[in-house]
């Protein structure tokens, strides 16, 4: 079977065309176990997971059409998937993860995932993780664990792999009579990069926040939203309150949501992430959080219907394909870099939230559950929830805590209670000069 290998890639263009430098696009998450990491069994375990993923056993490939144009290719890996000791990663898409675009390592009580975003996004990696600790708990704690999810069995090795999870969506999407509705003119951003309240560091700290499910559940219920548009309007009156003047522009947030569903691709195993442009208006200072919440929810509403979302990702398609008027892989990466530069300009900061963790029989082995990334922003919030908890990663680049403890105050001012179970310097791994080495 072909899992796409040898097709010219055509959704992992963005971030294939964009990554580089700082801007790795790398992710890294990070599971804590009840329990000290048992190596061995790791390594039995992410052997067993990858025989599930086929399309994940890959390096990067380039070809030239016959005008001449550069473009990429998966080609077949082989070669085991890295799984190394400590917490440094190994640098992807190079020999230290025998070129391959994950990597995997563990210290002490936890077990990480490096990935580039490239092969995939929070949704598909939940489902390597999924197989993952199932593998590594049947060995590690009990051989009769079911494979079954409160929705759905766990992949594993031995089933029989739909095309759904492999074919490009890309090559798939042909809609037709697509009536996006209107959205409103999007307000200038403050640009925390250029405008913060304090001053900026080189590296970016990541704050692991820990919230009880169940408490976050019950209070959004009752305001009729959601844990990713709350924490959305919480930081976003975060940086409101550091910005009262308006005139330097109004708090925007990304906030990531899923294109699957909506592209009608719902088990692609690509990167399949879309983002919605929530603003903070003067008119919302003004209003009780309330009604701010319903606010929130409209904008959510109407700009993650079906039609906007696939308008979305057929206008990004189209980018790319301009992209490709250049021939050059190296040159089109200096073309989207600078093209993309605006992009900070563009929002204060943002959000993402995969949702619950659904890892099955073997949750009970984990407490906790950060996914961490080098974001174009100087603020950034990735959301997950395992085990009755939901665990928010705050990446920041200031030199104080301002801006965290404004969001924080804001949890304070909902009697939601929090806990900050750690703070380090963020970790993720480095990315190989691809378009480069692999001439």
């Amino acid at each position: 079977m072909n899992y796409n290998k040898g097709n010219k890639l055509l959704t992992e263009r963005f971030y294939l065309t964009w990554a580089g430098g700082q801007m790795t696009w790398t992710c890294r998450i990070i599971l804590k176990m009840k329990d000290a990491v048992n190596g061995d069994i790791l390594r039995e375990a992410v052997e067993s997971t990858r025989q599930r993923y086929p399309y994940y056993q890959v390096k990067l490939g380039i070809r030239k059409d016959a005008s001449g144009t550069e473009y990429f290719v998966y080609e077949d890996n082989n070669e085991p998937w890295v799984v190394s000791e400590g917490e440094r990663p190994v640098q992807l898409v190079g020999p230290e993860s025998n070129y391959h675009l994950l990597a995997f390592c563990y210290w002490d009580d936890c077990i990480a995932i490096d990935f580039f975003h490239a092969m995939t996004d929070g949704t598909g990696c939940y489902n390597i993780l999924r197989t993952l600790l199932y593998e590594y708990s049947r060995r590690r704690y009990d051989a009769t664990l079911s494979p079954e999810t409160n929705t759905e069995r766990i992949r594993l090795a031995g089933d029989i792999i739909s095309p759904e999870e492999w074919e490009d969506p890309a090559t798939k999407v042909k809609p037709e009579n697509l009536r996006p509705m209107p959205l409103p003119e999007r307000p200038k951003s403050i640009n925390l990069l250029t405008q913060s309240k304090t001053k900026l560091t080189d590296d970016v700290e990541a704050i692991n926040i820990v919230v009880e499910e169940q408490e976050m559940m019950k209070y959004v219920s009752s305001a009729d939203t959601s844990p990713a548009t709350l924490v959305s309007l919480l930081l976003n009156r975060a940086i409101a309150r550091l910005h009262p003047d308006s005139s330097e522009g109004v708090p925007m947030m990304v906030l990531a949501i899923n294109e699957r569903p909506a592209v009608g691709c719902p088990k692609a195993a690509q990167s399949m992430a879309s983002s919605l442009m929530l603003s903070y208006t003067d008119e919302m200072r003004g209003v009780d959080i309330d009604m701010q919440q319903t606010i929130y929810r409209g904008m959510v509403i109407l700009q993650s219907s079906k039609d906007n979302v696939i308008e979305r990702f057929l206008k990004s398609k189209a980018t790319q394909d301009m992209f490709e008027r250049v021939p050059t892989l190296e040159a089109r990466h200096q073309a989207m870099v600078q093209a993309y530069s605006v992009v900070p300009s563009a929002a204060s900061a943002c959000v993402s939230y995969v949702g619950k963790a659904n890892m099955g029989a073997a949750e009970k082995y984990v407490s906790e559950m950060y996914t961490e990334v080098f974001a174009p922003y100087a603020l950034a919030i990735e959301m997950g929830a395992i085990g009755g908890t939901i665990c928010i990663s705050l990446m920041q680049r200031f030199e104080d805590d301002r801006y965290l403890d404004a969001f924080l105050d804001e949890f304070r001012q909902l009697g939601l209670t929090y806990r900050i179970a750690n703070r380090h310097k963020m970790i993720v791994a480095p990315i190989a000069d691809y378009r480069i080495a692999l001439k």
